[in-house]
Formats: structure tokens, C-alpha cells, sequence
């Protein structure tokens, strides 16, 4: 399993930490891709530190470097967690700006999986039109709303069954959550 982790400038640290903690257990060779200004919100938002979290990968860029030669590394998917869709707004035009960018344009283009984990918690017309014309794209939206079925006790609840609902948009066998009708108890 090769992913791939991009880490934009926006809240939801938390998602993006788990998701990396969750590979990492799973043996994954998860690339990540994270802005430099993502750095600032992951030790406000976190305990973790740069070097911690690149101790997760195998292999790390910021957002500046060179474009990855995505054919050959042969990712399975990227996720963008959290994904600020002023991150991702110049792929609707075609006009990548970043390696971020970049990367999730050629996952699109060669039909890999794209998940936009979507951090914006009030959304304009212009944010819709980015929305949709990403998912006609073929990316998946998904945006950090909790759900409470499972009863919730803690983030830490909250957290880890979203990270089960990427892994399920993967295909990727766990146990982070219970299914609906499930015993919650």
C-alpha cells in the first residue's frame, strides 16, 4: 500500500495525524506532502512536532519541492487532510501551482483515487463551485462532519471513526469503527 498525504494549510491536524498514525501501523509506504505553513498549525493544533511526524513516512516533501514522479512511485490513492480549498482551487482551472497540487492532478488524470478531507466549516457559492467541480473531476469530497452513532465518548472517538471512514473509501480492512447496527455498546 503506497498513499499519499497531503497536509495543507488548514484546522484539522488531528484528521491528518491519525490517518498518518493509522498507516504507519498498517506498514504503509505513505508519502507525505505537506506545506511549510501546515507546520505552524500542526504544533498549534497538536502535540507533534515536524520530526515526529516524518517518523510516520517513508518518504516526506514540502509543498515547494519538486514535483513527484508520481508514475513511478505508484501511489494507491491520495488523501488531502485537511484540504483548505484555497490549497486546491487552482486544479478546477488546470493550473497547478505546488507539488501538492501537481501530485493530485496526475492522481486524477491517471483514474487513482483523489479524497478531499475538506476543513471549511461554513461554505460560500465559490466553495460549492470548487466542491463540484472537484468531485466531477472524480475526486471524493469528504469533510470532517462527525457522526454520533456510535456514541461518541471523546475526539479521540470522533477522530478515529472518520479515519475509519477513509480507510473504507480505500478498501482498506480495520476495526476503528462499528458498522450501523452494529452492537455500540
Amino acid at each position: 500500500m503506497k498513499p499519499i498525504v497531503g497536509i495543507t494549510n488548514a484546522t484539522g491536524m488531528i484528521y491528518a495525524t491519525r490517518l498518518l498514525e493509522t498507516f504507519y501501523a498498517l506498514g504503509a509506504e505513505t508519502c507525505l506532502i505537506m506545506s511549510r505553513e501546515a507546520g505552524t498549525a500542526l504544533e498549534r493544533e497538536t502535540d507533534y512536532s515536524l520530526p515526529r511526524l516524518q517518523g510516520l513516512v517513508r518518504y516526506f516533501c514540502y509543498d515547494d519541492a519538486p514535483a513527484l514522479p508520481i508514475r513511478e512511485y505508484d501511489a494507491a490513492a491520495m488523501i488531502l487532510v485537511p484540504c483548505s480549498l484555497a490549497a486546491i482551487a487552482p486544479l478546477v482551472q488546470d493550473l497547478p501551482l505546488s507539488t501538492l497540487q501537481k501530485t493530485a492532478g496526475a492522481i486524477l488524470k491517471l483514474k487513482k483515487k483523489l479524497i478531499m478531507v475538506t476543513s471549511e466549516p461554513v461554505l460560500a457559492p465559490e466553495h460549492l463551485k470548487i466542491l463540484l467541480a472537484m468531485a466531477y473531476k472524480g475526486a471524493t469530497i469528504m469533510p470532517y462532519m462527525p457522526s454520533f452513532y456510535h456514541k461518541p465518548a471523546s475526539i479521540d472517538d470522533i477522530v478515529t471513526h472518520h479515519t475509519g471512514r477513509v480507510l473504507d473509501l480505500l478498501a482498506i480492512d480495520h476495526n476503528l469503527l462499528k458498522r450501523w447496527g452494529e452492537d455500540i455498546l
